[in-house]
This record gives C-alpha cells, structure tokens and sequence, in this order.
C-alpha cells in the first residue's frame, strides 16, 4: 500500500464525474468508496495481497448527495452494537452519521468483530516514515472489560463546580486586566 505510483487493481464503477473518496477499514478489510455529489457508497471486501478483481459486498443508497465524508477512528465503535465502521457524511443540511454493524443475537463484546486497533499513539516520527521505518502501530483493545476505546493516553476528567470555574474567570479576567495596562504605559494599541 506504500507505492502509490502504479494501481493495485483498476475498475470502472460509473459514469458520474464526482471525486470519489477511498476510504479503507483495515480490520474488516472493505473498501468504501464515496462518490462527491453521489448519494451512494460503494462497498468491497479488499485483501492487500489479491490483484483480482474485488467482490462488491453491496451499496449504501439513498438520495442526499455528499459533500464530504471521513472514518471514525475504530476505538469510537460502539462495540455493544457490534458496529464496525462508522462514516460522517457532510450534506447540504449537515453531518449525517452512518453506523455499518454485523448482525448477531448477541449484545457482548464480540472479539472476532474488533481486532486490537491502532492507538492514539505515534509508532514513528514524519521522518521516521520518510526514512523508511515501517514500525507497526501502537494498538489497544476494544475490549470494555480491558478498558477499551479509552487507550492509555485518557487523562481522568474531574467535574469543577461552579466557584471554581467562577474563581479561574476572576484570575483570568485580572490577568487580562493587568496586561493590557502593560501595553498601554508601552503604547500599543490593540
């Protein structure tokens, strides 16, 4: 998949003239493919390794076109639904969320369905990569029991009341107060 000067494998799919957007779920192995003014996704079951043609597993229709769309990271799936890929598409009146998700009898943690994920944590540098390394991904589990889709870069949030967000205002405010006359015994306008 690093060469990207010659194809893997080519296929006419329609006569539109819109840019089709690729976009590629690593674990499932299925290529999306959305079309830019297109109310249609096109999906394909894709192995790296096959140059045959791919099967076409089947097609997202409806009526409202897209003006963008994008992948949720795989550690946001709601994995007590069993969903796979999430996609946001942009239309005209907003961001329509699009859940994929594998029909079972069963609402538990599915460990066939989400393969450890790659993490919210760099594996290499920009110039690393350039350099040639091929480090594989930092990846977590899924797994709520192991405290998936957190990953070990969540801080803990704790809740501020009201005093303490109107004490941080103040020392703010203050602050501001200060500098800006700072800049005016300096002279300068803002």
């Amino acid at each position: 998949m690093r060469d990207t000067t010659t194809p893997i494998y080519t296929e006419d799919i329609d006569q539109a003239a819109g840019v089709i957007t690729p976009l590629y779920e690593r674990d499932s192995k299925i290529l999306y493919l959305c079309g830019k003014g297109d109310g249609n996704i096109r999906y394909y079951e894709h192995a790296p390794e096959q140059k045959t043609p791919m099967p076409k597993i089947g097609d997202f229709r409806t009526s409202i076109s897209c003006r963008g769309i994008c992948m949720v990271p795989k550690r946001a799936m709601k994995v007590g639904m069993n969903e796979t890929t999430r996609l946001l598409k942009l239309t005209s009146d907003g961001v329509q969320p699009l859940s994929f998700i594998v029909p079972r009898k069963s609402d538990t943690y599915q460990e066939d369905l989400y393969p450890d994920c790659p993490a919210p944590l760099p594996a290499h540098t920009s110039d690393e990569w350039l350099g040639g390394s091929s480090a594989k991904p930092m990846t977590m589990s899924l797994d709520p029991k192991k405290n998936g889709g957190s990953g070990t870069t969540t801080k803990k949030f704790k809740m501020r009341g009201v005093k303490e967000l109107q004490k941080e205002l103040d020392e703010a405010s203050a602050r501001i107060k200060f500098l800006e006359g700072k800049l005016a015994e300096a002279g300068v306008s803002y």
